[in-house]
């Protein structure tokens, strides 16, 4: 295995206005179904269509937020758990060449290297047990304490990767033991179809003529599964931006962006986190323009919503546009009363990376100061 295998966008570096992002990506989208799993339900195994071999992994309790074949091949799986925040991924790769534990370790190494996790604390990474694991914790995000634990797993058999990420906010060391039970679930096999035992040698009595088999049954065409709806997409786009993955976040958030714009179904909540996280998604894969459009776009909407006026201005400051950036903020911080219940108060600039390319400068700061002095 090479470094070709690492995926993009799995550990990339945070950076932009993200203050409030933390706060919407945990709220979660009431019409999507969270039925209760059975304690008896067998492990989530997860494959190739054409089957082969397989993951099989204990996901009780989680609900499915992706589940697809990537157009490279790969094979990916996001799930989440309701009740603990726990988000888990697994991509599945096939190479042409056999797939080792060497190569496993070879994968870990490039993301332990990456700046995204050496910014982090507590980082290990684990080659004494039966599957070699890397593990970080990032204690804060932007000023706010979010304590996110990340544990990548690895396991290899015949042509077959699997790369498996555990991740979790608010982790405590009550948390450990969760972690260690998924872990301990995962195994590379065949689908459980193909695993038949042989079948025990038939007795003289047995051995009889047998009936012919019955006819195939008519095939029923089904109808095609229905597309995601709004809400779908924006849950979509949330487990994608947990995960970093804020370029494939764009797509579902547009999507539920165009259907909100020309049939308006998301209460005022919703319909912010949308604006806010499509937003967000544009910034931190720099396309500052596109971002800039959709936070226009809320604030025609929505004109006294301060948090679209401050990721506004932190766009403008990426795009070293001082004078509107200071615009902005001053609007922004006008505005302050009409945060979404929850949201914990306004960030502090003078704490944010987007502007300090602007700390050098006198007006900016005295004006951040004099806003931030304000407690009404």
């Amino acid at each position: 295995m090479t470094s070709q295998r690492m995926q993009p966008g799995v550990v990339n570096v945070i950076v932009g206005c993200a203050f409030s992002l933390w706060f919407f990506m945990l709220i979660e989208v009431t019409g999507i179904s969270q039925a209760a799993v059975g304690k008896d339900e067998p492990p989530t195994f997860v494959a190739w269509p054409e089957k082969g071999l397989g993951l099989s992994i204990d996901l009780t309790g989680f609900k499915k937020d992706i589940d697809q074949v990537k157009p490279d091949g790969r094979r990916y799986l996001m799930a989440s758990h309701p009740k603990t925040g726990l988000d888990v991924s697994i991509t599945l790769e096939k190479v042409p060449t056999k797939a080792s534990a060497k190569g496993c370790l070879e994968q870990l190494r490039l993301i332990q290297n990456d700046s995204s996790v050496t910014r982090g604390q507590d980082i290990a990474l684990n080659t004494t047990g039966e599957i070699p694991t890397l593990e970080y914790t990032i204690q804060k995000f932007r000023g706010v304490r979010v304590d996110q634990k990340n544990v990548y797993a690895c396991i290899a058999q015949d042509n077959v990767y699997a790369d498996i990420h555990l991740s979790k906010a608010q982790y405590t060391t009550a948390d450990a033991r969760f972690f260690q039970s998924i872990l301990k679930t995962l195994r590379l096999q065949p689908p459980p179809s193909e695993i038949v035992p042989p079948p025990a040698p038939a007795s003289p009595k047995e051995m009889v003529r047998l009936p012919a088999p019955a006819p195939p049954k008519e095939m029923v065409r089904l109808p095609p599964p229905a597309p995601p709806n709004r809400k779908e997409l924006l849950n979509m786009g949330n487990a994608l931006s947990r995960q970093y993955e804020y370029a494939r976040a764009i797509a579902p958030y547009q999507k539920a962006f165009e259907l909100e714009k020309a049939e308006p179904q998301l209460d005022r909540i919703l319909w912010r986190t949308l604006i806010e996280n499509l937003g967000m998604a544009y910034g931190m894969t720099g396309h500052l323009k596109e971002a800039k459009a959709i936070y226009e776009e809320g604030i025609q909407a929505d004109p006294t919503y301060p948090m679209f006026h401050y990721n506004l201005a932190c766009t403008f400051a990426e795009m070293n546009d001082l004078d509107h950036a200071m615009q902005s903020l001053k609007t922004a911080f006008r505005h302050r009363k009409n945060q979404s219940p929850g949201e914990g108060g306004m960030p502090d600039p003078l704490k944010d990376s987007s502007f300090q390319r602007f700390m050098k400068n006198e007006t900016f700061r005295n004006m951040v100061n004099n806003l931030t002095a304000i407690k009404s």
